[in-house]
């Protein structure tokens, strides 16, 4: 079972699908749901078979939004939106979601102006493959 967050945030590592963290990967396998800020990377496609699990992307965002900085402040409101839900919300970030991730930062002061709790789920970043 998923711990109780508000928001818990997974980073899903620089592609490869084996990089995932062992934490990562029991939260992405034990949730009932998990929103991705792109369903373009290579490591969403490992938990698709996960019996029960339904994947929700927010690819749509980029294709009606011209601004990355609008694309961002959607996603993160929608999150925000999604974590006052009684079983929270739990969204999926390519990377790591402390390294270069503009919706992490609008999501955690967001969160921390509504009271709701974060939890970072670590994972590589683009960095340390190189």
């Amino acid at each position: 079972m998923v711990a109780m967050n508000n928001i818990t945030i997974v980073g899903l590592g620089p592609g490869d699908p084996r990089l995932l963290t062992r934490e990562a990967w029991e939260i992405l396998t034990q949730a009932s749901e998990v929103y991705l800020r792109t369903a373009r990377h290579p490591t969403v496609d490992a938990p698709r078979d996960v019996p029960g699990l339904r994947l929700v992307s927010f690819d749509e965002v980029y294709e009606q939004t011209d601004a990355f900085a609008d694309v961002y402040q959607t996603i993160s409101a929608r999150i925000l939106d999604l974590a006052t839900r009684p079983q929270g919300v739990v969204y999926a970030v390519p990377g790591h979601p402390a390294v270069g991730e503009t919706t992490t930062e609008l999501i955690q002061q967001g969160a921390a102006a509504r009271g709701l709790t974060v939890r970072i789920v670590e994972g590589l970043s683009f960095i340390e493959p190189l």
